[in-house]
């Protein structure tokens, strides 16, 4: 049979522990055709074959991002970066300088501000001299806190009379006025039903964008948590990408719990779809953030003995809902960040598991996070067959106020290495648009427990630390049993999805402070070029 492409002269790790290293590999009509020396897959070329001397560079299966809002980093590609920021000076400047660009009444969105890098408390004055007449809307680097302006407060409604809805909390002056902070989604709803929609034509740009970006990265796959309330925006529009033949990215979509119901009644099931775009699991919220100091503990935060966090969900309503996504044959995968919001979860999958092992469901419940965790709790993931959906790169901003919220309690925080010898199946991503997507940042991260300056020197509680083979089985192979394609993906081997990436640098040559700043040369994904650099 002649291959459609061959690559050849090329270091490949396969991920496939049968055969764990190669140096070519063929491809005919999207699938992988053979696997395995030059001289064995040169056999199969035939006068169209077209072929690709990799130069003895690092190959790889296309990595996979197992926790990404897709539509939010397309969306947030266009507003005022305020990431890593640590001067407050230099955010009023970058806001100020979003106002003179805009026009009369147009609103002002930025993202990724964090109130743990300044001395300065955010609230609606520091906003309102710099845009007395324009709407302004800053969400925090979580996506959970939004700072807004005077301005928006009164579009939406939010004054000291009302009063604060259900699981979420609108800080306020001693006096009840609202000092302009919205913390977590029923409060941020209220903006959010005031502000003008976008145009279509206008995000499908912002898709196809987002898309090019992911692929620059070796990214041919992501798990994507729809839980902004995009509702059929997003499904929608990716789906017509898809129809035009644009949809290069594979897209595993988590459709948040407030649609369980209309997917029920319509029949819909997990894995409905195709090999670019499926539904998974049913998306809900245990608790807050840690740096919203919103998680649900077990003990307060250090030095706050009448704050334990947020509750979003009751482990009644969690029940409930498990059991009616259970009941429409789908899985659930529930934020969780606080030790007592991950064991109330472990509790109900845990539960849910042992009802359904008699006829089980097509993809594991997953936890997202698991940000910190008990001693006690470490090994009942593995035991319920739950797997742990993390994000390395987090570290790289976290750590230092994970010590001073969590205090000792931090050693569980970001447990990888106690998790994985429990046997648990870490399936690992970004978050993004809450951090960067770039994969290659957390795969530095699994291995150094440092974050961008290299501190701490030995690393963030080093003894957490993952190897390379097992950080790239995070982001390639679990991803695949998490989303129920197994035998379609994460790994290069024959008759899986031809997706595959040559890098410019061999990261199991280079020093893992280094990993980060790899770069990708070639992105492959059903055997077709996607992008080169």
């Amino acid at each position: 049979m002649q291959a459609d492409r061959i690559v050849t002269n090329g270091r490949i790790y396969t991920v496939d522990p049968s055969q764990p290293w190669a140096t070519a590999l063929a491809c005919r009509a999207g699938r992988l055709l053979a696997v395995g020396s030059d001289h064995e897959v040169l056999a199969l070329a035939g006068p169209d074959t077209e072929h690709l001397d990799a130069a003895g560079r690092l190959v790889l299966p296309g990595l996979t991002d197992s926790h990404v809002h897709f539509l939010q980093v397309a969306q947030r590609r266009q507003q005022v970066d305020l990431f890593g920021v640590a001067d407050f000076a230099e955010i009023r400047r970058l806001i100020a300088a979003a106002v003179r660009r805009a026009r009369p009444g147009e609103w002002i969105l930025g993202w990724g501000w964090d109130e743990n890098l300044w001395d300065v408390v955010p609230e609606a004055h520091l906003l309102d001299d710099l845009a007395p007449q324009q709407p302004v809307a800053l969400a925090r680097m979580d996506m959970h806190t939004w700072w807004v302006n005077s301005h928006v407060l009164a579009l939406a409604g939010i004054d000291a009379q009302l009063s604060d809805p259900p699981d979420c909390k609108i800080e306020r002056y001693a006096d009840g006025r609202p000092n302009g902070l919205l913390r977590e989604w029923n409060a941020l709803a209220l903006v959010e039903r005031v502000m003008p929609p976008t145009s279509e034509a206008t995000v499908l740009e912002w898709l196809r964008a987002a898309q090019r970006d992911a692929h620059r990265l070796g990214l041919t796959c992501i798990h994507d948590q729809r839980v902004e309330r995009e509702g059929r925006q997003s499904l929608r529009l990716l789906q017509t990408l898809h129809r035009q033949g644009e949809l290069s990215l594979r897209f595993h979509v988590n459709i948040a719990a407030d649609f369980l119901d209309e997917a029920s009644v319509l029949g819909i099931e997990p894995g409905f779809g195709d090999d670019h775009l499926w539904l998974g699991h049913v998306k809900a919220f245990a608790d807050g953030t840690m740096g919203s100091r919103t998680a649900a503990m077990l003990a307060p935060f250090e030095g706050e003995l009448d704050n334990s966090g947020v509750t979003v969900t009751s482990a009644d309503a969690l029940w409930d809902l498990a059991n009616r996504a259970a009941a429409a044959g789908f899985p659930l995968s529930v934020h969780a960040i606080g030790d007592r919001a991950v064991r109330e979860v472990i509790d109900v999958l845990s539960e849910r598991a042992t009802l359904d092992a008699a006829a089980p469901l097509p993809m594991p419940h997953r936890i997202e996070h698991v940000q910190l965790i008990s001693a006690q709790d470490l090994p009942r993931l593995a035991q319920h067959g739950i797997v742990a959906a993390m994000q390395p790169v987090h570290l790289q901003t976290d750590w230092h106020t994970a010590d001073r919220v969590w205090g000792t309690r931090a050693r569980l925080a970001y447990a990888f290495r106690n998790l994985l010898d429990q046997g648990t199946i870490l399936a690992l991503g970004s978050d993004a648009p809450v951090a960067p997507l770039n994969p290659f940042l957390g795969i530095q991260a699994a291995l150094t427990r440092q974050d961008s300056n290299g501190q701490p020197p030995e690393g963030w509680y080093p003894e957490q630390r993952l190897t390379l083979p097992e950080t790239l089985y995070g982001y390639t192979m679990a991803p695949a049993l998490l989303a129920g394609k197994a035998g379609l993906g994460g790994s290069l081997t024959p008759g899986k999805w031809a997706d595959f990436i040559i890098l410019d640098q061999d990261i199991f040559q280079l020093p893992p402070a280094e990993i980060g700043a790899t770069t990708v040369a070639m992105t492959f994904a059903d055997g077709r070029l996607v992008y080169a650099s």
